[in-house]
């Protein structure tokens, strides 16, 4: 009994080395384990949970990313772009066609312009012609009376006169005894004489001015001083003259120009 209590004591003696190593073991191995989830973050799974696109770029609140619903979002941006397309390509026909019709209709009324430009100017001339016939008639009822013809065709040049001056701004003006200007005189012929400058002497044909323009020189004989310069005189008009036909041309143009744009 005593040698079965010793042996048994024995054992037990024995065996509290090992449970101690255990408990040893079981400790560190449970304090490496809470070391090793210290390190890692936790992470809730959740069931049938959606991906989060909270973090990816274009990604929206609430956006559909199967690849159907991406599909029919697609679709419905190109049928969006078609249709601002083609109301695009209409709104261009349209100017194109209203630029094409401004273009046509201005070439028209230029076109008309140019046909009846002078239709007001033919309507105020047309009693002119009346008046002439009446002077005519009046002359051949009276052909003794040569005073009663030359007092119609005054009245009728006197109302021409007065028809372009007022309404056109269309002036005769006289020459004969002003300083020569090449600008409003055309030389015809001249002479020498008594005079300081070059003077127009005698007027063979009146010039006009429309508004402030010449239109036609007044044709003239030009009297220059005789002097020792004389014979250079000539010569120095038909320049002067030379420079203001030119400078009249190119007025001309210039204006014909402009109209015609």
């Amino acid at each position: 009994m005593s040698k079965h209590k010793h042996e048994h004591g024995q054992s037990s003696n024995t065996m509290k080395p090992e449970q101690t190593m255990s408990a040893e073991s079981l400790s560190s191995l449970q304090n490496q384990q809470a070391e090793g989830q210290a390190g890692v973050p936790e992470v809730e799974i959740q069931p049938d949970a959606e991906p989060d696109m909270a973090g990816q770029p274009g990604a929206q609140p609430g956006a559909v990313t199967t690849p159907e619903a991406q599909l029919a979002a697609a679709k419905a941006e190109i049928e969006l772009l078609k249709a601002q397309l083609a109301e695009l390509n209409d709104k261009y026909l349209r100017a194109l066609a209203e630029q094409v019709n401004f273009r046509k209709r201005m070439t028209k009324e230029k076109e008309e312009y140019q046909q009846y430009a002078l239709s007001t100017l033919l309507s105020d001339l047309i009693p002119v012609l009346d008046d002439f016939d009446r002077s005519l008639e009046a002359a051949a009822q009276s052909q003794n009376d040569v005073s009663k013809v030359i007092e119609g065709i005054r009245l009728v040049q006197k109302r021409l006169l007065d028809t372009l001056a007022n309404k056109y701004g269309l002036a005769r003006y006289d020459a004969e005894g002003s300083v020569f200007d090449p600008h409003m005189h055309e030389a015809m012929f001249s002479d020498q004489g008594d005079v300081t400058e070059p003077t127009v002497t005698q007027e063979f044909m009146p010039g006009y001015k429309l508004h402030d323009r010449v239109i036609r020189a007044a044709k003239v004989k030009v009297t220059v001083p005789a002097n020792n310069g004389a014979e250079k005189a000539p010569a120095q008009m038909e320049k002067a003259q030379g420079q203001a036909q030119d400078e009249s041309s190119t007025a001309n143009s210039s204006s014909s120009g402009q109209n015609d744009v």
